[in-house]
């Protein structure tokens, strides 16, 4: 008596293969079918969020740049100019003296300094040196964070 209830032969094994892979074929062509669009979806939502948080990153950097530069206006440095030729020991010391007159303008807003007013309060004012008298005779002013004032001194008799 022969038993052939579980006996397969090489070419059953094979084509139970064969259906096995294309049953696996077929199942994965289905799930990408399914699946496929949603994930190309979910792929090009996640490249506009990218590219949205770029364009917010960019936009959250120039306004933090431009906050920057609004903190900056104040001013942070001060030079005195002197025109004219004179001893420099004597320029050096006008300066200095004119210096002591302006420094509390260092730190000050920008927006709020009244240029006519500085001019005029400094204009035609008398700076003793060496016990000489010097008439400040105010030429220009830039007002920005490094301000720069100019003088022609003249020497009073």
């Amino acid at each position: 008596m022969s038993f052939n209830f579980l006996t397969l032969t090489k070419d059953d094994i094979l084509r139970l293969f064969a259906a096995f892979l294309l049953g696996i074929i077929v199942g994965i062509t289905i799930l990408n079918l399914l699946v496929g669009p949603q994930l190309d979806q979910l792929i090009f939502e996640k490249e506009e969020l990218l590219s949205k948080i770029e364009s917010q990153q960019t936009t959250l950097d120039k306004l933090e740049e431009s906050l920057a530069e609004e903190r900056k206006k104040v001013i942070q440095d001060l030079t005195i100019e002197i025109e004219n030729k004179m001893d420099k020991h004597v320029k050096q010391e006008l300066k200095k003296d004119i210096f002591e007159i302006l420094k509390s303008l260092i730190g000050r807003d920008i927006s709020k300094i009244d240029g006519k007013l500085l001019a005029q309060t400094l204009d035609g004012r008398i700076i003793i040196v060496e016990k000489k008298s010097y008439k400040l005779d105010f030429l220009w002013i830039v007002i920005q964070p490094d301000t720069t004032i100019s003088f022609k001194i003249i020497e009073k008799k």
